[in-house]
């Protein structure tokens, strides 16, 4: 019979494992952080129910023209009952992963963008129905 702590250790670590190293490594110092252009993942299309979470983007507004490719992101997030942090996604593509509530996305480029915030849970392949979008101008 197979250990249970040892094969959760296992799944974690394979879990973890595929991750990219830029994700890695914001999961070892609390995943504040944008990600490299070459560390973006495609969005994930099957978003689980929310359990009570959800997430509301406070900055940047609807609308909103930003100079330079830094964007200050504000959102305000209920984690619910199984919910940890957000995952940023700009223009369907993964773009960083945040548990406070501040940040910044960096490297957008000049144009028109949507942002999406996504609540995960902690084994990063979770995504749950507990999302909010807003399209902003980055020149």
């Amino acid at each position: 019979m197979k250990n249970p702590t040892l094969t959760a250790i296992a799944v974690t670590g394979l879990l973890f494992a595929t991750l990219p190293a830029a994700a890695q490594e914001g999961a070892m110092k609390g995943m504040d952080m944008p990600m490299k252009h070459s560390d973006k993942m495609a969005s994930k299309s099957e978003l689980k129910p929310a359990q009570g979470a959800s997430v509301k983007i406070i900055s940047p507004k609807a609308g909103q023209v930003i100079k330079g490719d830094a964007v200050p992101l504000e959102f305000k997030m209920t984690k619910g009952k199984i919910g940890e942090h957000v995952h940023a996604y700009v223009d369907g593509e993964m773009a960083g992963m945040f548990k406070s509530s501040k940040g910044t996305l960096t490297g957008i480029k000049p144009g028109q963008h949507t942002l999406e915030l996504r609540v995960a849970t902690g084994d990063h392949n979770t995504e749950l129905n507990a999302t909010d979008k807003v399209t902003f101008t980055s020149k």
